[in-house]
């Protein structure tokens, strides 16, 4: 590692009272318990409210993508 990074490191390890190993472990610890997480997939739709007419009452987001879903299979059977 660059010694200008390591001067950072160790400047910012200082700042939390910690010395350069425990604030790496720190940080290895932080990364390994946020990929542990499991992740909610959110679809955001919201954006897209009235973009795509789905002639449905439903306009919850596995409607909406089932809808897309089926125009676009139909529109790459119907260009093949």
């Amino acid at each position: 590692m660059p010694p200008q990074k390591l001067a950072v490191l160790d400047r910012r390890a200082a700042e939390l009272g910690q010395d350069r190993s425990g604030y790496v472990r720190s940080l290895i610890e932080q990364d390994l318990k946020s990929a542990l997480r499991p992740r909610k997939h959110i679809f955001a739709s919201e954006d897209l409210v009235g973009c795509v007419r789905t002639g449905l009452s439903n306009g919850k987001n596995a409607t909406v993508r089932q809808a897309i879903r089926q125009r676009l299979m139909a529109r790459h059977a119907k260009n093949r």
